[in-house]
């Protein structure tokens, strides 16, 4: 399933992460810096999330791939934050 985000703030600050999320052509993980931080709204009435909670995404600017990609907190390997 490919994450979204209902809400999205930009960062004031340069964040690098490495994750675990294969890349679509399987050539390594998505990488990069960190354009903003997104969440999502339940609205009222649907039925709970499947699965365990995504807490919040990170729309990371991987140069190998056409767009930028939204990973989860979860899939998170490391990260720095550059001056």
């Amino acid at each position: 399933m490919e994450h979204h985000a209902d809400f999205a703030i930009p960062l004031a600050q340069t964040l690098v992460v490495e994750t675990d999320h294969q890349r679509p052509n399987g050539d390594g993980t998505i990488a990069g810096p960190v354009l903003a931080l997104g969440w999502w709204v339940d609205k009222p009435g649907d039925p709970p999330r499947e699965g365990p909670p995504t807490g919040t995404l990170y729309l990371v600017a991987d140069e190998s791939q056409p767009r930028p990609v939204w990973v989860t907190q979860g899939r998170l390997t490391s990260f720095r934050l550059e001056p």
